[in-house]
């Protein structure tokens, strides 16, 4: 919640902090933007996605180590034309109105109309009061929706899954970064409906010893490896804590040229970082992975790769 993080990040200036690493949902770091930039003090965001933080003017001293949704929109469009039900030709929008879900919702649906589709239904809902989705996902069986994309976090998007098959729903299901990870099943009653389902996240760059490192001990960690972002945190922090000692070590500047300087070419867990000039990172493109899952086990497996230059290929 912005207002909430505006709060929080008040506290954290009152405490005297350099930087800060966060926050996790686009709105929130918006919020504590606004005081901390305004105190000189930067933030690395691990998972805030929205392409309005592009904006350095609005959002000055922030940097984030993911790339903007405005790509993913692009990719999930992609993805939903070779593999949606009948080739994409009638499919449902379901996304939180939160700034993350809007932005990415709002890329998507730009690149799907810029392709000449039109919208079988698009549904709006507040992830933070919507408990029962029993009236966002009826939209989707009124006008028989053959494939949905869904903009979600784990936990709600486990209960829309859960109220599509209750509503009889056999489409294709596309999610997005915030369901793309093995650990939605701890959400879900039942798992195995997970099989089958495709999600889009950032793209891992070509590897290296940390992030090999990185992985197998997260693997060791059940919540780590149950987590999102992860390797993400781990470089935001760790970009974080070397570019404290940068300004120590380096009278004169600031913390954000520290972060600057630091983030160039930065090898971390998440792939190689080096941050452009408005604080983003181009990225890597993107990882198209879809999910094997029954009573047991459940899998998320990266079995395609998409950016603007190659388009979907497999990997």
């Amino acid at each position: 919640d912005g207002s909430a993080a505006a709060a929080g990040a008040q506290t954290l200036v009152d405490a005297g902090v350099i930087g800060v690493v966060g926050a996790a949902c686009s709105g929130a770091t918006m919020g504590a933007n606004a005081v901390l930039s305004a105190a000189g003090i930067p933030m690395i965001s691990y998972a805030s996605t929205s392409p309005a933080l592009s904006d350095a003017t609005a959002y000055p001293d922030f940097f984030r180590v993911v790339p903007s949704d405005a790509l993913q929109g692009q990719g999930v469009n992609a993805v939903v034309a070779a593999h949606g039900t009948n080739g994409g030709d009638s499919v449902a929008l379901l996304y939180m109105t939160n700034a993350y879900g809007a932005g990415l919702a709002d890329a998507f649906k730009g690149a799907y109309e810029a392709d000449g589709g039109t919208l079988c239904a698009e549904v709006g809902y507040d992830d933070t009061t919507t408990t029962d989705f029993s009236s966002t996902t009826r939209a989707v069986s009124d006008n028989g929706c053959t494939t949905v994309v869904m903009v979600s976090y784990a936990v709600d998007g486990a209960a829309i899954i859960e109220q599509l098959a209750s509503d009889g729903f056999s489409g294709q299901i596309v999610g997005t970064d915030g369901i793309a990870e093995e650990g939605i099943a701890t959400e879900m009653s039942d798992q195995s409906l997970l099989n089958g389902i495709i999600a889009t996240k950032p793209a891992s760059a070509s590897t290296n010893e940390v992030a090999q490192t990185f992985a197998y001990l997260c693997s060791l960690s059940t919540d780590c490896a149950g987590g999102i972002f992860t390797a993400e945190s781990f470089d935001a922090v760790t970009i974080m804590a070397f570019a404290a000692f940068t300004l120590m070590a380096n009278p004169g500047i600031t913390m954000s040229q520290a972060i600057a300087g630091t983030g160039a070419g930065w090898v971390g867990a998440s792939g190689t970082t080096s941050f452009l000039a408005n604080g983003d990172v181009p990225g890597a493109g993107y990882c198209v992975g879809t999910f094997t899952a029954d009573a047991t086990t459940v899998s998320y497996d990266c079995t395609q790769h998409w950016d603007p230059a190659g388009g979907l290929s497999t990997v």
